[in-house]
């Protein structure tokens, strides 16, 4: 199974191959912003991949789009984008000086 270091928090978890940093975050209750939802539309969730980005999904147009518009080079990639396919990988959620806006999505209804 493929592996996921959040450096940050000191934490190394095993995941299902094609999940993302964004889902692998939140089901291990590592702190990471995502304010549109994981749509690739904010850039909040943006990560940066300290080892193994060749076991993540290839950055597609979508997600370089929006990198770029942030001016936000590698080795940044947005973690609602980047499927870990494979091996190990380690990133660093950088840190911020203020919250994020709050999400534009509305909560799903309690099913």
């Amino acid at each position: 199974m493929p592996k996921i270091t959040f450096r940050n928090s000191n934490l190394t978890v095993e995941v299902t191959k094609g999940t993302s940093i964004l889902e692998a975050a939140l089901e291990h209750r590592v702190p990471l912003y995502h304010t549109c939802g994981g749509n690739c539309s904010c850039s909040t969730c943006r990560i940066l991949v300290l080892r193994g980005a060749e076991n993540l999904s290839p950055v597609e147009v979508d997600e370089a789009e929006l990198l770029d518009s942030f001016d936000l080079k590698t080795p940044h990639r947005l973690g609602c984008q980047s499927l870990i396919l494979k091996g190990e990988v380690e990133v660093d959620i950088p840190s911020r000086d203020r919250k994020p806006r709050d999400s534009k999505i509305p909560p799903l209804p309690d099913e």
